[in-house]
Formats: structure tokens, C-alpha cells, sequence
């Protein structure tokens, strides 16, 4: 088992929450989704690094001790740590899960890197407007529902819609203490839930981006498959990978074949 370090960084723009695994090699850095953290990716980064990879994981804006000063949302925030981590690790490829790779797609066009890995990225700008407008909608009713949930002080009820809807199981399958962080993030996951249905992708951040592998479940929520379906249409050197019997957490709970794939993309 490889070993995890981690420390808190000051930077120019706040403070940084960096998770290490592997001794040496190639680094790479590796982005969370919403509502979990880097320590989740520890089976993850374990495999990477045993092949080779300094795998580098940011908590990122919001999350534990990371915190980036002015930020506008809470996805500026985050796409300010990914750039950040890439330029002083020297890192040149960026590994991004679901929140997180929509925040590595907005650094890479600040960041010199020769590849993106996105494992079902949260892109709604990918999304066609009629064709996925039934999903559209779904995810904002989603949105609000959680917000009237937080709002009435329901936080607990608030973190289960969100959790049901894109995780493939049940809140109550969940354990308690599990239930407690997620309960006690509700506010940080109702506020990234919003912000991400409405971030905007310019045509220049598309162009600029560098060879992308696109990995998705076959499990996985339709919206989440749809997206990476859009993407691969916007942007300019593409590849999509499908993983059989997995969903959209896949990188924390079967992290084997997700690592798989991460390691033919960046080959």
C-alpha cells in the first residue's frame, strides 16, 4: 500500500490542502467531485502511484482546509487550485472527476498539460438544449429542491436528493458516519450544485484544450453519459471510453477499472 501525505500550503491567493501519494515519478494531480474530498481517492491514487505516478490530490476551494481568497463561485475557486497545483508540481496531466473535471477542463487553458483524463465531467454546457432538455430540467428541479431542503432546515434531506440522484444508492445504504460529513457539507454541496448548472463554457476553453480521454459507467445517470456524449462533440481531440458495470462513482468504490483506464489514457 503506498503511503498518503498531506500538508497545507500558503499560496499567493489563499491556502491549499494537498494529498500525496508515491515517493517519486511523473506527477499528476487528481480532482475530487462534489461532496467527497481527496482522502476518497486514497484506492485510487494507491494504484496510479503503483504504477509509476506522484499522484497529487487538492481539497479543493471549500473543502477541509483549502481555501481560495475572492473567488466568485465556488468552481472559480476550484479551477484556481487546479492551475495553481499543476504549475508548481510541474504536473502536465490532470485527472478529474465529475465536479472536478469540469474545474480541470477550465484550468487547462492556463495550465501547460499534454492530456486530460475526465471521468464524467459535469459539463451542462455539452448538453444540447432540445435534445437534453427533459435532463435539463430534471437536475433543476433537483437543484431547488435542494435549496427549499437546506433553506427549511432540513440539511440532511437536502445532501439525500443530491446523493440518490447521481450515486447509485441509497441514503439510508449509506453509513452513519457517512451520513454525518455529507449532512454537515450541505451547504458547500448546494451551492456547487447550482453553480455548475450554470457555468458556461467559452468556445476558446474547448479549442484550447489538450488531447481529452472521456471515461463514463454504463451505469451511470443518462445526463452524466450525455455529457460526455456533448463534450467529445466540442472538443477538438477526443477519445470516449466505456466502463461495463459502473456508475458515477466509480472512482471511489471500484477504483480497478477506473484506474485501468486512466493508465491506457495517459500511456
Amino acid at each position: 500500500m503506498t503511503a498518503r501525505q498531506s500538508e497545507t500550503v500558503q499560496t499567493g491567493f489563499g491556502q491549499v490542502e494537498v494529498h500525496r501519494w508515491g515517493p517519486g515519478g511523473r506527477p499528476l494531480v487528481l480532482l475530487h467531485a462534489a461532496a467527497t474530498g481527496p482522502r476518497a481517492y486514497g484506492g485510487l491514487a494507491e494504484r496510479l502511484a503503483e504504477a509509476g505516478w506522484q499522484c497529487l490530490a487538492p481539497a479543493l476551494h471549500g473543502y477541509g482546509n483549502s481555501l481560495v481568497l475572492g473567488a466568485a463561485s465556488a468552481v472559480e475557486g476550484h479551477a484556481a487550485i487546479a492551475t495553481w497545483l499543476a504549475e508548481v508540481s510541474g504536473a502536465r496531466s490532470i485527472v478529474g472527476h465529475s465536479m472536478g473535471g469540469l474545474a480541470g477542463l477550465l484550468a487547462a487553458p492556463s495550465a501547460e498539460l499534454d492530456r486530460l483524463v475526465l471521468f464524467e465531467p459535469i459539463l451542462f454546457d455539452a448538453l444540447d438544449r432540445q435534445a437534453d432538455a427533459d435532463l435539463i430540467a430534471t437536475e433543476a428541479e433537483m437543484a431547488a429542491a435542494m435549496q427549499r431542503h437546506l433553506a427549511d432546515g432540513r440539511a440532511a434531506e437536502a445532501v439525500r436528493v443530491f446523493v440518490e440522484a447521481w450515486n447509485d444508492t441509497a441514503w439510508t445504504a449509506l453509513p452513519e458516519p457517512a451520513r454525518a460529513r455529507l449532512t454537515a457539507q450541505a451547504s458547500v454541496v448546494v451551492a456547487e450544485t447550482e453553480t455548475t448548472g450554470s457555468v458556461g463554457i467559452a468556445p476558446e476553453v474547448w479549442q484550447a484544450a489538450p488531447p481529452v480521454a472521456l471515461i463514463h459507467g454504463d451505469r451511470s445517470p443518462e445526463i452524466a453519459r450525455r455529457m460526455v456524449a456533448g463534450a467529445a462533440r466540442h472538443l477538438p481531440r477526443s477519445t470516449v471510453t466505456s466502463l461495463t458495470g459502473i456508475g458515477h462513482m466509480a472512482p471511489i468504490l471500484t477504483p480497478e477499472p477506473v484506474a485501468e483506464a486512466i493508465l491506457a489514457a495517459l500511456s
